[in-house]
């Protein structure tokens, strides 16, 4: 097994010129599971491969081959650029971590032979463009390459640690690991990765309500369809993350009730979809977010775009919760579609709005809190009105 120190000097590749292009095999700390190196920024800019989410990454087992992490928050980068370039005490380079996407023995030690010989075409050429993947540390990565980019005489030699024979999902699995331990990820893409790579193939009741999730979000005849932030990522146009669908959807079927829907005949998902569906055209001015006419001060009529409550995570948890009584109703009557149609036709006269505008009074319709914390205010009054007719009052 190759274990010697080695690394190359300045090259140009394309016309592009790569002072500082260096690597180093500095040993292996066990054959075909781990070894010690270290690159400049140069050398990283072109072999280093990110997973990210919103991008295609080919190892992936997605519908979409989407990768595991959240996109880089670009307002970090520079920062770290210039802490890196301050060339204070304090401004080392620390390991970056490289999952080594090679398996075979023969493989690992062809990519080492190619590696300590410097021969960076040679590895893209025989391995692809994703055989390193960063699964700890992309922001300082790319905060290296930014402050190499800038100023071309930093070139450092930045510690890396390669591990090999880890699969797509034991790279997801590795970094959410390390995530949570270090930094909270955003639950909704740590849920979102367990539906579509680290739990595929899974009957357990969790999985079962991820996947209805996912299909709400990503069916084409969903209404939820394009409309639901799957890494938690800040998204003022999609107000409920995959998360916030996730936790709705458990309420929404419990196993007991999967049971009896799998005993009926009836496929979940198609529910799940006809239930929202139903629900958007019972109350299709909140859902569609349409404009309303109020009288203003001078006694004129104007138009206004109201905040409605419908998508937010208090309206779409209440909704859920609402939609296991319509459904189990449903269930017990002889026309199950008819049943569930006549129950969540009622929503029709629910007023989704926060305020009434009109004279600056809380509706009493939307009267509990935001968030989980108003579901169970919310779903109350929404049964109260759909299974005996009671609505609320101030």
């Amino acid at each position: 097994m190759t274990e010697i120190v080695s690394a190359f000097g300045p090259s140009a590749t394309n016309g592009t010129s790569l002072a500082g292009r260096e690597l180093a095999l500095l040993g292996v700390l066990e054959a075909n599971l781990e070894a010690s190196a270290a690159m400049t920024p140069s050398a990283m800019s072109e072999l280093l491969f990110i997973s990210n989410f919103e991008k295609t990454d080919p190892e992936s087992p997605a519908p979409d081959q989407h990768g595991y992490q959240r996109e880089p928050m670009k307002d970090r980068i520079p920062k770290i650029a210039r802490f890196y370039l301050s060339r204070t005490r304090t401004s080392r380079t620390t390991p970056i971590i490289i999952s080594v996407r090679l398996k075979d023995p023969e493989d690992i030690e062809r990519f080492l032979e190619l590696f300590a010989a410097g021969d960076i075409e040679g590895l893209k050429r025989e391995f692809g463009d994703a055989v390193m993947s960063v699964v700890d540390g992309q922001h300082r990565y790319l905060g290296l390459v930014e402050a190499w980019t800038t100023d071309p005489s930093f070139c450092p030699l930045v510690p890396v640690s390669l591990y090999f024979g880890l699969d797509f999902v034991d790279e997801a699995e590795f970094f959410d690991i390390i995530n949570t331990e270090q930094r909270k990820l955003p639950k909704a893409l740590i849920e979102i990765t367990k539906a579509d790579v680290r739990e595929v193939g899974s009957m357990s009741h969790s999985q079962r309500v991820r996947l209805i999730a996912t299909g709400l979000a990503r069916h084409q005849d969903s209404v939820w369809h394009g409309q639901v932030n799957l890494t938690g990522a800040r998204d003022p146009n999609k107000p409920v993350t995959f998360e916030g669908l996730r936790r709705s959807s458990a309420s929404m079927f419990p196993s007991e009730l999967l049971g009896r829907l799998e005993a009926a005949g009836k496929d979940e998902n198609e529910v799940a979809r006809m239930y929202w569906r139903l629900v958007s055209e019972a109350c299709s001015d909140a859902w569609n977010g349409e404009t309303r006419t109020r009288i203003d001060e001078d006694g004129d009529e104007v138009e206004y775009s109201p905040k409605y409550r419908i998508k937010e995570l208090v309206g779409v948890a209440s909704l859920a919760k609402l939609g296991k009584d319509i459904i189990t109703s449903a269930l017990e009557h002889p026309n199950f579609e008819e049943r569930m149609k006549a129950l969540v036709s009622a929503l029709t006269a629910v007023d989704w709005e926060k305020v009434n505008l009109d004279n600056d009074e809380r509706n009493p319709w939307m009267a509990s809190q935001a968030g989980f914390a108003g579901q169970s205010d919310l779903y109350k009054t929404l049964y109260a009105w759909v299974y005996y007719g009671k609505t609320p009052s101030n």
